[in-house]
């Protein structure tokens, strides 16, 4: 039987800049790089606490589609690991809540490993958000020794352990002193952030308190959520705000309209910038910003995001990257002169030539057959390529090579078919547990822009009383749907969502409301829930909670993953025909939120999710070393337990070593090396 070969040119567009392909062609796109590295070690330069702002956001621009923006983004990420504080921002859908939808990203992103060559935190590997609360709590307790407000024997000793500290060594249970004294250390912290000049929006010991509290007491499982809550700018229960140490004027009010979370959401942002001072700078990158092109309001108000990231908060640099033709005439004449002004002069990327893409090709083939690539190289071909001294876009270059590919290995050129494409993205997000996590953006626009064509159904933007509901399907058969996107799971917030959704029902008892739970998100009623009853009766009559699982989140996000990608351009498909094709596709999606609420409780719970233990992963570490080289399905074939495609990839990510080839209708896994 043949051996199994993939497709070294098969992945042609990057989903998440974390995971590029870290093989650098020599001088590609390294002007906009350094620039970009240039602006942010300005950041950087001087003693701490910083305060400084950079006068312009970093506008990268690609004359086409396929010149590497995201991969620059992936790129810069590597260089910037363990200088900067790291946030990755897709587009906003809903224009009201775009500051609560950048802080979410923000928090979700802050769990991903300090190190960016880990996608998983091993023993001692610490989050990003846990290194940014410990550097700036090491700091602070730093200044409280050396001023005296923290006594100590040796104040030098002190000093000197301070700064060797880790995370883990905080941690530890020998720091009983730290664990004893901690609102004794709070205390002085935040007296050392007055003494150094800082204002925060919401309490220094508010603040203080859920970034201890978060990092140091890691058993703690609830109070590390309300932490987490918290952060979000959701609301909290105020037992666990005293335990935690957050100020009762810092509790955000329970009924709190969609306009004043926006706003205190604003507010969190500019505070975690401004405790950046202490640690590192936070750069956000606004990737795949064509899509802000489709909505006139969306473009102005992005527009609004970043004047003021780049106006009234410190210690960050804002990236945005851009196709040139949608800036220009999607985005652009929709942004006052105050917004352009804030962005620095064009970064242009570069596309190949010939010894780059020569360069490329060798890239592709590390670790595999030698003797397959002495058969694809052809310095002839490469010529022919790049005739006349000639540019491509990577892209391009990498598609013809797949191409040639296809054709050396006796395969057919087949035109890109999008039924192939929507495979591989869901095969894509499935590879990424760090994408399964809630996202109202892609919820949002599923039940609004793509839902927008639906048979027997419109929809409108809908302002409920509070704001909790932003959308609402009106259907030919008199049902109305109305839908909030609501990740909080605190009691007093829910009994305010039931509160409307009841008045809406009680005055027409066709309507329901619908809002989502993905699985990394408290359970709503929780155990403990006073409202706990009439929550579990309300969702028999007309609050409908759909907990999505994470095959069904795959082809979710995969399908705006799709949509994205025809606005970018990076397939040959235009928008009309993506949304035509997912209507059709998610048709077990419509009929669960249009089924009644009898049928939903009929239908049974979710499913348990595969647990993810250290015998599975090193299990799977054991058969891929050995093995070299073999398919997704092969691996879970092998293994002692029965475990879905999503839990193959999260206990798979937990082991650096395995390098992952995603194709349309195979998944490849690679063994690259023992170090």
């Amino acid at each position: 039987m043949k051996k199994q070969l993939i497709n070294p040119f098969e992945n042609d567009t990057v989903s998440e800049p974390r995971h590029i392909d870290k093989a650098v062609v020599t001088g590609l796109n390294d002007k906009p790089l350094e620039a970009i590295i240039r602006q942010f070690e300005s950041l950087r330069a001087g003693q701490r606490p910083a305060k400084k702002k950079l006068s312009h956001a970093q506008f990268v621009v690609s004359s086409q589609a396929g010149y590497g923006k995201s991969h620059l983004i992936g790129r810069l990420f590597h260089k910037l690991s363990g200088s900067a504080t790291l946030v990755y921002l897709r587009p906003f859908e809903d224009a009201s809540t775009c500051w609560k939808s950048v802080l979410l990203k923000m928090v979700q992103e802050l769990d991903f490993p300090d190190n960016t060559e880990l996608e998983y935190c091993n023993d001692n590997e610490p989050t990003q958000l846990e290194a940014f609360a410990h550097g700036i709590l090491v700091h602070l307790i730093a200044d409280a020794v050396k001023n005296g407000d923290v006594r100590t024997k040796n104040k030098q000793a002190m000093i000197d352990y301070l700064n060797g500290a880790t995370v883990e060594t905080f941690r530890s249970s020998e720091n009983k002193w730290l664990r004893d004294n901690y609102k004794m250390v709070i205390s002085q912290c935040s007296r050392q952030l007055q003494r150094n000049g800082v204002r925060l929006y919401a309490s220094a010991l508010s603040w203080l308190g859920v970034l201890f509290t978060y990092t140091y007491f890691p058993a703690e499982y609830e109070l590390r959520e309300t932490c987490r809550d918290w952060l979000q700018g959701g609301t909290i229960n105020p037992e666990e705000a005293e335990q935690i140490g957050i100020r009762s004027r810092d509790i955000p009010n329970a009924e709190m309209g969609s306009g004043e979370s926006n706003e205190l959401c604003k507010h969190r942002i500019t505070d975690f910038c401004r405790l950046a001072g202490f640690f590192r700078p936070f750069v956000f990158c606004f990737d795949q910003t064509e899509n802000y092109g489709n909505d006139i309001v969306l473009a102005k108000v992005f527009g609004l995001v970043i004047q003021v990231l780049t106006d009234e908060t410190y210690n960050q640099m804002t990236v945005v990257t851009t196709k040139q033709d949608s800036w220009s005439k999607s985005i652009e004449p929709w942004w006052e002169e105050a917004h352009k002004n804030r962005l620095s002069p064009p970064l242009e990327l570069e596309g190949l030539n010939q010894k780059q893409g020569a360069e490329l090709i060798e890239h592709r083939f590390r670790g595999l057959d030698t003797d397959e690539k002495h058969r694809f190289i052809d310095a002839q071909w490469l010529k022919e390529l790049f005739q006349g001294g000639s540019e491509l876009g990577i892209r391009d270059f990498i598609q013809r090579c797949s191409n040639r590919w296809l054709v050396i290995e006796g395969g057919t050129i087949k035109p890109r078919d999008i039924s192939r494409c929507y495979k591989k993205a869901v095969e894509q997000i499935r590879t990424q547990p760090k994408r399964f996590v809630f996202d109202p953006n892609t919820l949002y626009w599923l039940v609004s822009e793509v839902a927008d064509g639906l048979p027997d159904l419109t929809f409108e933007k809908y302002k409920s009383q509070k704001g909790y509901f932003t959308l609402l399907w009106k259907l030919s058969d008199t049902r109305r749907i109305l839908f909030g996107f609501e990740s909080e799971a605190n009691w007093k917030r829910w009994q305010a969502i039931d509160r409307e959704a009841n008045i809406h029902y009680r005055t027409d008892n066709n309507v329901k409301a619908v809002l989502f739970r993905t699985p990394e998100l408290r359970k709503i009623p929780g155990p403990k829930w006073k409202i706990a009853s009439a929550i579990n009766a309300a969702q028999k009559e007309y609050l409908h909670i759909i907990q999505l699982e994470k095959p069904q989140m795959a082809e979710l996000y995969a399908a705006r993953d799709l949509y994205v990608d025809a606005g970018e351009g990076n397939i040959p498909f235009q928008r009309h025909e993506v949304l035509s094709f997912i209507r059709q596709q998610l048709g077990p999606f419509w009929d669960r939120v249009q089924r009644s609420l009898a049928s939903e409780d009929a239908a049974g719970g979710t499913k348990p999710p595969d647990k993810i233990t250290k015998e599975l992963i090193e299990e799977i570490r054991r058969i891929v070393r050995e093995e070299k080289f073999m398919s997704a399905d092969e691996l879970i074939n092998r293994l002692s337990v029965s475990i879905s495609p999503e839990a193959l990839h999260e206990a798979r990510a937990h082991i650096p070593q395995i390098r992952v080839h995603v194709g349309p209708n195979t998944t490849m896994i690679q063994w690259q090396s023992d170090k």
